[in-house]
């Protein structure tokens, strides 16, 4: 681990990367202005600040899967003007302030998420706050981009209702406590109308709230493909996804056979995520007789075909035969892939009946988007399936539920 001392007094940018430090570093800023520091494909710890130059607004970037944890108690400086943390996708950004606060708002601090890759940025308020206040204005955010608040705090709709959290643009949520010694977390997250409908998907604001409350925030869009590996079955046999090609032919469930006319392809870091959005594995025989074939791994949003139904992966999980993958059983950085036809379609993969590309979720989550682009112009629509989409636990059957042996307290003390 290398230690750093770095002067940012200047407007100027220092970057760090495996050319002029190590894969985990801790870093201590002896003078902060207007400046720029960029953390590049490693770890960085930013231990120590000192010297802020009064009216400094400095920026924090990480960006090509770098990760930056700030661990001082940056937000209590009163002299910064405003300070701007970057997360170029596929990075993470751990934002801690010190144990005591008294800011008041005073400070605007602005997230960006770049890149096309999902970002994540987490923070860990204080653990005394003084009629604290800390507001963040949340930028660029795209498809799996995650907002999370750290030490057991939550996000929930600032006025309760989702109707109301959605104005000027934005949607509105608040966390941390109440109180005097409390510090309240506020976060406006910029997003288009159609955005916010996505997000909200026909939930009910108590829906919302807990949905906030487990998974925190993550912007609507999510990934939903199959790992590489995943075997589709095509005229010729299986085939791997990530080898198939644009004009290749696979089969669907009933048969007939079908022309790939995309292939989305978008690389995760699989940390920090909420049950949601982590990868699931379903194993061998999960389904019934030799369904899947072999172990299936896809992400929790990606539909599979059980009693004529479309039931995204994560509603199904038992935590037995049918679990979330932990981040630590998984490559720092896993690729997913989807397979897009004319048509939304049941396929086979690994032996189990699931669904193709449906555009309820947006094209530009996926790395290669300007493939598509360059290829069809702008985006075609494509008309879900007649059938019923589960992707909410409450709302999975009784029978599927028997049958997979799944059972949660919320379920339990409804049929108490």
């Amino acid at each position: 681990m290398a230690l750093l001392d770095l002067d940012l007094l200047e407007n100027s940018s220092h970057t760090i990367n495996d050319q002029n430090a190590d894969d985990n570093n801790t870093v201590n800023i002896t003078a902060l202005g207007s400046s720029e520091l960029i953390v590049d494909g490693v770890a960085a710890d930013v231990n120590s600040i000192a010297g802020v130059q009064t009216g400094a607004q400095p920026t924090f970037t990480a960006t090509n899967g770098g990760e930056m944890n700030i661990d001082q108690g940056l937000l209590n400086v009163g002299l910064l003007n405003n300070t701007t943390f970057k997360v170029d996708g596929n990075s993470s950004m751990n934002l801690e302030s010190s144990t005591v606060s008294a800011l008041d708002g005073l400070n605007a601090l602005n997230v960006e998420f770049t890149g096309e890759q999902p970002g994540t940025f987490t923070y860990d308020k204080p653990d005394l706050g003084v009629l604290s206040t800390v507001n963040f204005n949340v930028n660029g955010a795209k498809a799996g981009d995650q907002f999370q608040l750290a030490g057991g705090d939550t996000w929930e709709l600032d006025d309760g209702l989702a109707t109301d959290a959605y104005r000027d643009g934005a949607l509105h949520l608040k966390g941390g406590g109440l109180g005097a010694l409390q510090t309240r977390v506020n976060a406006k997250i910029n997003m288009t109308q159609q955005e916010y409908n996505d997000w909200v998907n026909g939930r009910s604001n108590s829906d919302i709230n807990n949905d906030l409350a487990n998974e925190g925030f993550t912007f609507p869009g999510e990934p939903v493909c199959f790992a590489a590996g995943t075997l589709i079955a095509t005229p010729e046999g299986e085939t791997t996804v990530e080898t198939l090609a644009i004009g290749d032919s696979i089969l669907t469930a009933s048969g007939e056979t079908v022309a790939v006319k995309w292939i989305g392809r978008q690389s995760l870091r699989p940390v920090a995520a909420g049950e949601k959005f982590q990868a699931v594995r379903v194993s061998q025989g999960a389904l019934g007789d030799n369904i899947p074939s072999q172990d299936l791994t896809l992400t929790a949003g990606h539909g599979l075909i059980i009693d004529d139904l479309v039931i995204n992966a994560g509603v199904l999980v038992n935590h037995d035969t049918i679990r979330f993958v932990p981040s630590q059983e998984l490559p720092a950085i896993v690729t997913y892939y989807h397979v897009e036809t004319e048509n939304h379609e049941v396929i086979i993969a690994n032996g189990t009946p699931a669904e193709t590309y449906v555009d309820y979720i947006d094209r530009q989550a996926f790395d290669n988007y300007a493939e598509y682009v360059a290829l069809y112009g702008n985006e075609t629509r494509i008309v879900e399936m007649p059938r019923h989409r589960i992707a909410s636990r409450r709302l999975l059957p009784l029978s599927v539920r028997q049958q997979l042996n799944i059972e949660d307290a919320l379920y339990a003390a409804k049929t108490a």
